[in-house]
Parts: C-alpha cells; sequence; structure tokens
C-alpha cells in the first residue's frame, strides 16, 4: 500500500492555497506601486485611504502572501538546504535525514506554534484588535491569524513529506517524486 493518494491530495491542497496567495503577492505589488506614485509623484489617494493605510496594507498582502506559500515551497524543496555532507550519503540514508529532521523538528515546532498562537488569535479576535495606529487598519486580527494558518500548513507539508519519505524508504516513488521529496539535483 502507497501513501500516494493522501500525499498527493495534501500537496494538491498547499497548491491552490499557495495559489491564493500568490493573488497576495500581486496585491502586494500594486498597492505598492499605488503608494509610490501618491507619495512622489502626487497620485491622489482614494476612498479615505491615507499613507499609513497603505503601508499596513502592503504588510498585510506579504503576511498573507508569505503564510500561504511557505508549505507549498517547503513540499517543492524550495527551502534552503545545506547539502555538503547529505549529497555524500546514500538515497536511503537521505531518507532518514529527512524523517529525522521532519518528526524531530518541523512536526513538533509546528504543532507547539500552532497551538501557542491559537491563544494569540483567539484574543485578538475575542478584542476584535485593531491597528495599533489611530488611522490604521481596524480587523487587525485578520493578520494575525495568518501565522496561525502558516503553522497549520506547515504542519500539512510535513505529514505530506513524512508520508513521501516512507514511501520513498519502501521503493515506492518514481525518479521525480524522489526528486521533489529530497531535492538536490542543482
Amino acid at each position: 500500500m502507497s501513501f500516494a493518494p493522501i500525499y498527493r491530495q495534501l500537496d494538491r491542497l498547499l497548491g491552490v492555497i499557495a495559489r491564493i496567495g500568490g493573488i497576495a503577492m500581486l496585491a502586494l505589488v500594486c498597492i505598492t506601486v499605488y503608494d509610490v506614485m501618491t507619495r512622489y509623484f502626487g497620485l491622489p489617494k482614494f476612498a479615505g485611504l491615507n499613507s499609513t493605510m497603505l503601508q499596513e496594507s502592503e504588510y498585510w498582502a506579504h503576511t498573507i502572501l508569505f503564510s500561504l506559500v511557505m508549505a507549498y515551497a517547503f513540499t517543492r524543496q524550495a527551502h534552503v538546504r545545506i547539502d555538503l555532507v547529505r549529497d555524500l550519503v546514500p538515497t536511503k540514508v537521505k531518507y532518514y535525514f529527512e524523517i529525522f529532521g521532519l518528526v524531530v523538528f518541523l512536526l513538533p515546532f509546528s504543532a507547539i506554534a500552532a497551538r501557542y498562537t491559537y491563544n494569540y488569535v483567539y484574543i485578538s479576535w475575542r478584542d476584535a484588535e485593531v491597528s495599533p495606529s489611530t488611522i490604521g487598519l481596524t480587523n487587525f486580527w485578520i493578520i494575525k491569524s495568518m501565522l496561525l494558518v502558516m503553522f497549520v500548513l506547515l504542519f500539512i507539508a510535513g505529514v505530506s513529506q513524512l508520508l513521501k519519505c516512507i514511501d520513498g524508504l519502501r521503493g515506492k516513488l518514481d525518479e521525480e517524486e524522489e526528486l521533489r521529496t529530497l531535492g538536490g539535483g542543482h
């Protein structure tokens, strides 16, 4: 029995969520360009916006982008690796390294961080928190909620990678899936 149906669904879910994060990137670019145009070229601000709101919007879009894309990037081996030693070991040992890192570091960290972030987000929701700036954006709890979303998505990505590693150890991954699971091949 292969775990492929499970990790493919998880990766598909993370991909859809990352595309939503991609929309935040487009928003970030548009907001930043608009902010620059209003600040340096005298373009008028519309709809009651002020510079603080525009800058906080940039911060929001960046946070949403990072929070929604990070887990997908992890499943695509887009994170930093130090491959000096790892590239010298056999594939089976690489799988053990991955499993060790996932079980000892990534999964516990994301679970603990999500648990503690939940309290932080809950208090923000309960108090209907707004920006610390008196002329900033309202509904600040939305952006704080992205932290919780980020850790939950990272946990899901870790489970997906763990299942891939188990299948890899059992010889159930093809060469392309193995490369996506272990990275390398610079």
